[in-house]
């Protein structure tokens, strides 16, 4: 089923364990990983979508999980050109999703990735909050950083965690903020969470390395004249030197000038 733009309808799962980490699934015989995630179908609502692709994919059964919230609208995200499909009746270009939080009741024995004909996954585990920003695929990353932004508040009520937009975002870089505790809730705060502590970032700051400067040859004979001409009043004005070719033949070549260049300065020599 897909609408007239070109996307198909999906809902995406976000579930969570008691510690608010999220349950991370790594897709059958690929080093991709993803959350939990299928196909709305004609005849069904998006819960009912989700509870059927959380018993397919994960294997646990709505008495396993609390629903904890979902996205007030569509999340869109377009497919990488290499990854369309063309050919049939109509193109699918992308999804558009409904993300739902869920909070997982029980012990873990109760997930299956075996249990359907043709499983999506092969290992799961538990991953900070805004861990999947940094591993799901790329074209992923914007719709899962709007999903996480917009469910946060649900289960971080008295702190939920701060994470700026994806740079590769077209969200202007917004975080979520802590909502300010009332004065009765910050009377009964400890003294560290009214004022937290100053970070003082210490700066290694590196000895400079001595570096020994041999002289110059041209250089010393002309302050040696000149000193014999008795001061700098008396250092005669420097001629012009004719350009000559200089062979770069290793480092130190670089470094002196060419034989060649040192014969108008013997003027100054007694």
């Amino acid at each position: 089923m897909i609408d007239s733009e070109g996307y198909r309808p999906n809902v995406g799962i976000i579930l969570c364990n008691e510690e608010g980490r999220l349950f991370w699934a790594k897709r059958i015989g690929q080093r991709s990983w993803q959350f939990p995630q299928g196909g709305i179908q004609r005849d069904e609502s998006p819960e009912q979508a989700m509870f059927r692709e959380l018993a397919e994919e994960v294997g646990l059964r709505p008495e396993h999980v609390q629903v904890i919230g979902c996205t007030k609208g569509w999340l869109r995200y377009r497919l990488p050109k290499r990854l369309i499909r063309r050919g049939g009746k109509s193109t699918c270009i992308g999804q558009k999703q409904i993300w739902f939080l869920l909070r997982m009741l029980g012990g873990e024995e109760a997930v299956r990735l075996d249990l359907s004909e043709r499983p999506e996954f092969d290992h799961w585990r538990w991953v900070d909050y805004w861990y999947p920003l940094r591993a799901v695929v790329p074209f992923k990353r914007h719709v899962y950083w709007r999903a996480l932004y917009e469910l946060a508040p649900l289960l971080f009520s008295d702190r939920p965690p701060l994470r700026r937009a994806p740079r590769d975002s077209k969200l202007p870089e917004t975080v979520v903020s802590r909502p300010s505790p009332s004065p009765s809730a910050r009377s009964r705060l400890p003294e560290p969470a009214r004022q937290p502590a100053t970070v003082v970032k210490h700066v290694v700051v590196l000895p400079l390395r001595r570096v020994e400067i041999g002289q110059h040859p041209v250089i010393t004979r002309m302050v040696v004249s000149a000193r014999r001409l008795g001061g700098l009043e008396a250092t005669p004005t420097m001629p012009a030197l004719e350009p000559s070719p200089v062979v770069m033949s290793s480092p130190d070549e670089v470094c002196s000038p060419h034989p060649t260049a040192l014969r108008p300065h013997r003027m100054f020599r007694r």
